[in-house]
């Protein structure tokens, strides 16, 4: 367990692991003692909607942010921290999902938890930020926007269990449209061509700054939009970026990137793009998906996007090969097939979908965690330090 204190990205993704398949646990049993008539999941779904988003990503965030922000910025960072922030936010995690069963009051805490870490998290990002003195910092700068928006989220998600139940939207809208879909396409527009560049030959690189300003513009009219159920605007803005995303997928190599496992998991996750915007664009037009588009983003595109990239960081920060082997490959694979069957259980209003989804994903995970979770816990393979 030493190891996990010898660099961020060791402690914040094993912790992130553990949270991922902790509350996929979690909802998996909440919607089995719904079935059995033991519990009522009507309490658990809006919980389940603002939680999931905020417990499953934030840690691996902070593991990628801390681990390729300071390169991102040629800045020296030595976090002294970074064990009290992911103990601290994983804590709060757990306290909430106790809160939820036990006392509502825990609830409160948890979050209130979870918003100190992901503000001391904040804080030093905007210290190496202001210590850089590269002169690019266009990306260090969204993440760090998009870290405010994070603060933002917790807290209406902290007001709304203290019972301003009109926070709950703001929760959900903040989480997605101002915090983690700005965090995961700036990634993805700093870092898709370049893993694909080294991959790929020939490869042009494609990456202009205007696309990615236009896809947050994009996040905030959206994030507004969902508020004030302003439909049109929400329906409009969704249009676009569905096509702007279809582009961009295939521009960016969809088809070459098949020729790389590793390179492919990452494609194919960004491919769900313009499947949910697209989904979102004509829920907004008034057709009847439920909560189609938005299982579309968080399993679809964030979730399998998680296991692809974590899994890639975590290859190379270990040493080993950057391929992905058999097991790693079925498991991705099944996770689509899983996003797939939850989407499916909204556009075509089969509930009996989301129990056999639900199942899927808790397998699935369980299996790819099993096989993540010991590589934060050994030396690197190739000797190096890290």
């Amino acid at each position: 367990m030493k190891r996990l204190a010898l660099a961020p990205h060791r402690l914040y993704f094993f912790l992130g692991a553990v949270a991922v398949l902790f509350l996929f646990g979690w909802w998996w049993f909440s919607l089995t003692a719904a079935n059995l008539n033991l519990l009522q999941a009507a309490n658990s779904i809006p919980l389940h909607a603002i939680l999931m988003p905020l417990g499953i990503f934030p840690l691996f965030i902070l593991g990628f942010t801390f681990t390729a922000g300071p390169r991102w910025l040629a800045v020296n960072s030595s976090d002294k921290h970074f064990l009290a922030t992911g103990v601290s936010y994983f804590s709060g995690i757990v306290l909430v999902v106790i809160g939820a069963a036990l006392a509502p009051a825990l609830e409160s805490l948890g979050f209130g938890l979870m918003l100190c870490a992901w503000t001391s998290a904040t804080w030093r990002w905007a210290k190496l930020l202001a210590e850089s003195t590269i002169a690019e910092k266009q990306h260090p700068t969204v993440l760090m926007g998009a870290m405010m928006g994070g603060e933002l989220a917790l807290a209406a998600a902290l007001a709304w269990t203290l019972g301003v139940m009109q926070a709950w939207m703001l929760a959900r809208q903040l989480a997605f449209f101002c915090f983690l879909l700005p965090i995961f396409l700036t990634v993805c527009h700093r870092m898709l061509p370049f893993f694909s560049a080294s991959v790929i030959k020939p490869y042009l690189v494609w990456r202009p700054y205007p696309l990615l300003w236009l896809w947050l513009v994009g996040c905030l009219l959206l994030a507004v939009a969902g508020v004030f159920s302003w439909q049109l605007l929400e329906a409009t803005v969704a249009s676009l970026l569905a096509i702007s995303f279809a582009y961009t997928s295939w521009r960016w190599g969809l088809l070459a990137s098949l020729q790389n496992r590793l390179l492919a998991m990452l494609h194919m996750s960004f491919a769900w793009l313009s499947v949910f915007f697209a989904l979102h664009a004509a829920s907004a037009f008034g057709y009847p998906l439920g909560s189609a588009s938005m299982h579309a983003l968080g399993l679809g595109f964030m979730a399998t996007m998680l296991v692809a990239f974590v899994t890639r960081v975590s290859y190379g920060h270990s040493g080993r090969p950057l391929l992905a082997g058999n097991g790693i490959w079925t498991i991705y694979l099944c996770l689509h097939l899983a996003a797939i069957l939850r989407v499916g259980a909204s556009v075509f209003a089969m509930p009996k979908l989301i129990s056999v989804s639900a199942s899927l994903w808790l397998i699935l995970i369980g299996c790819w965690v099993a096989m993540i979770l010991p590589i934060y816990l050994k030396a690197r393979v190739d000797g190096q330090s890290g």
